[in-house]
Order: C-alpha cells, then sequence, then structure tokens
C-alpha cells in the first residue's frame, strides 16, 4: 500500500516547496525588476505604435482648407478686360461719372432713391462675374466699393442691383452698381469678393495688351 503524502492547503509538500522556491516574495524586492522592466518595455513600445499611427493619419490626410484654398494677392485690371480670380471671370463693361444713372430692374432696396448734393457725382459700373469652377460662388453688390480722390465709398443699394446669387458652374450675373461721391476724380472700382483673399481694383480706360490672372 503507498502512504498518502501530507498536503498543506491543498497542496503536496513537494508542489509547496516549488511555489516557495519560485515565489518573488522569497527572493525580495530585487526579484520584481524583470516584471517591471517587461512591463515599461510594452508601454513603450504601445506609445511609439500610437504615436506612429498619428503621424501617418495626419500625413495622408488633406485638409479642407488645402484642398478649398482661396485665391489670394491683388489684381489690377481695365474696363473691358476678362480678369480671373481662381474660377472666376470679372468683366467690367463701364465705369464712369453720371449725373443721371440708369436704374437696375431688380434693386437691392425698393425705397426712393437720394438726390445728389452740391460738389457730388454718380459713378457707375457695369459688370459681369461668371464663374468656371465646379463649386458656386457667392456674388453680392455690396462687395463692390469705388474709390474717388481719398474716399471710398459703397453702393448706393436704391440703385444698384441685382440681389445676391450664388452662381453655379458657367453661371454669370450682370450687375449695376451705383455710387455717390465727390465729383471730377476718375473712379477706381474695387471688389473684395469672400472667397479670394485679395483685392480687385478696375480702372477706367482699356489697355492693350494687359491680361491679369491669379490662381
Amino acid at each position: 500500500m503507498k502512504k498518502r503524502r501530507a498536503t498543506v492547503g491543498g497542496q503536496t509538500g513537494r508542489q509547496k516547496g516549488a511555489h516557495r522556491a519560485w515565489s518573488p516574495l522569497r527572493f525580495g524586492p530585487g526579484a520584481w525588476m524583470p516584471v517591471v522592466l517587461l512591463l515599461a518595455l510594452a508601454l513603450v513600445g504601445l506609445a511609439a505604435c500610437e504615436s506612429a499611427e498619428d503621424d501617418g493619419g495626419a500625413a495622408g490626410t488633406v485638409s479642407t482648407s488645402e484642398s478649398s484654398k482661396k485665391p489670394s494677392g491683388d489684381v489690377k485690371g481695365r474696363i473691358g478686360e476678362d480678369v480671373q480670380v481662381g474660377n472666376a471671370i470679372i468683366t467690367v463693361r463701364a465705369l464712369e461719372a453720371t449725373f443721371q444713372p440708369a436704374v437696375p430692374e431688380q434693386r437691392l432696396s425698393e425705397e426712393a432713391p437720394t438726390a445728389l448734393k452740391a460738389g457730388e457725382s454718380f459713378y457707375q459700373a457695369y459688370v459681369r462675374v461668371r464663374n468656371t469652377g465646379t463649386a458656386p460662388i457667392r456674388v453680392d453688390p455690396t462687395d463692390f466699393f469705388c474709390a474717388a480722390g481719398e474716399a471710398v465709398v459703397g453702393i448706393e443699394s436704391t440703385r444698384s442691383g441685382p440681389i445676391p446669387r450664388s452662381l453655379l458652374k458657367n453661371a454669370s450675373l450682370d450687375l449695376v452698381l451705383t455710387f455717390k461721391a465727390k465729383a471730377g476724380f476718375e473712379p477706381l472700382l474695387i471688389y473684395r469678393p469672400p472667397w479670394s483673399d485679395g483685392v480687385v481694383a478696375i480702372r477706367p480706360g482699356p489697355e492693350e495688351g494687359l491680361t491679369t490672372t491669379t490662381r
């Protein structure tokens, strides 16, 4: 008959001895060093992988601002020229001083127009804006200004139109823009569209051989 070995806590004496032999507590705090080092290396490796994934995602992503970057830079042109700003083509057909300006069919304001004061004159421009790009562009008459001498004035809403519109590809809009400023100056038409970071300046008098574009 075989003798049974005495057990301690459900373990044989040999198993208990083996447990004591490999227990880290038996060898003091230094026995935990390999475990701590392995854990530290694992955490460092995980952090490196996450950093690499983040960097890779940033490098492979094209931001919306870059893909839809606004045209920048000021543009100068003359009457009758096609001035391109990004995907828009701007053509000023007329820009002159007048005491009897034409009234557009659709005005920005239905209020009664105001008369000129002494020493003032109307300056009127006929402008066409055409969109050649896929993305729509917003054309608003209030984005146009007129410089006469040292003064820069906005449009006369009762004598300007039509109302703002968004232009799809190949669509165009004809505008009648009327300004009121001191008489006796050569007007300068200024356009500050919201889809451009630059300013478009148009002067009277065509100049042969001048073509100005910006993208």
